[in-house]
């Protein structure tokens, strides 16, 4: 190791001239560092600049890219449903709104009355494309499906006293209207509080559903000219449709049949 031997009665100039010497042969050459300074501490300064220049890069779902280095300020805005904020601590915090704006309400798992903002029916968006492993009916009938709300041909839960208009307008829906069934193979339709508007794949065009008490608590919403694009919906309401009931034993009970054999042997005596 390099010995430097440093006086009280040296000048400043005599000083740094020592330490860069020092520097230099005990410490590396700054050259290596690709700087331009001429001493060590000059060369850690100038890298510090340049990685604080650098600074680093953003990129967004479409893969377009922003750098962000010193001096610029990355603004973070929320939009409606999410609130961005910064507290003193520089930390950001993002948050969602309980009312997430699909009628549904996280903190009280609820559905919210007609969510549209006329409060008249609630808007389904409705696409088709080519079926994927996604849709129960993959495989069978028509090798299209609805798409509801940019998911595929999902099971519906729908409520008494809302309204549900599944809007057509897209190009993709030509030829393939949308209708309701009390089974999936669409042997008879169900239109009760049913409406239809216009002519699928073009604008205004929609199908509409009015839930009420009586509406059967099981409908499949298919399309009225090829077999099984869309799904099941089930709804809290009165009307059951065939219903089964099992013993628990697992034996199924026919209280239909158990009826009339009582009627019949009141009858007889």
């Amino acid at each position: 190791m390099a010995v430097t031997q440093i006086l009280t009665t040296d000048t400043l100039e005599t000083l740094r001239t020592k330490i860069n010497s020092l520097a230099l042969n005990d410490f590396g050459d700054p050259a290596t560092l690709t700087t331009t300074a001429t001493s060590v501490v000059g060369a850690v300064n100038e890298l510090a600049a340049s990685v604080s220049a650098t600074g680093f890069t953003i990129r967004d779902e479409t893969s377009s890219t922003q750098s962000i280095v010193s001096g610029n300020t990355l603004n973070v805005v929320g939009s409606s449903g999410i609130t961005a904020l910064v507290s003193a601590t520089d930390t950001l915090t993002i948050s969602l709104e309980n009312d997430i704006s699909e009628n549904l309400y996280i903190d009280v798992i609820g559905t919210q009355y007609n969510a549209d903002a006329s409060n008249a029916y609630h808007t389904i968006v409705t696409t088709v494309t080519t079926k994927t492993t996604a849709h129960i009916y993959y495989g069978v009938g028509s090798g299209n499906g609805y798409v509801l709300d940019n998911i595929e041909s999902p099971f519906l839960n729908l409520k008494v006293g809302n309204t549900y208009r599944f809007d057509q307008a897209a190009a993709s829906n030509s030829g393939h209207p949308l209708r309701f069934y009390y089974d999936v193979d669409k042997t008879t339709q169900y239109t009760t509080g049913v409406t239809t508007s216009g002519t699928p794949g073009s604008a205004g065009a929609y199908t509409q559903i009015v839930v009420s008490e009586t509406t059967p608590n099981i409908l499949y919403y298919q399309c009225s000219v090829h077999g099984k694009m869309g799904s099941r919906s089930d709804l809290d309401t009165s009307n059951f449709i065939a219903p089964t009931f099992t013993s628990a034993t697992g034996t199924t009970l026919s209280f239909a049949s158990n009826a009339f054999a009582i009627a019949q042997a009141v009858a007889l005596g």
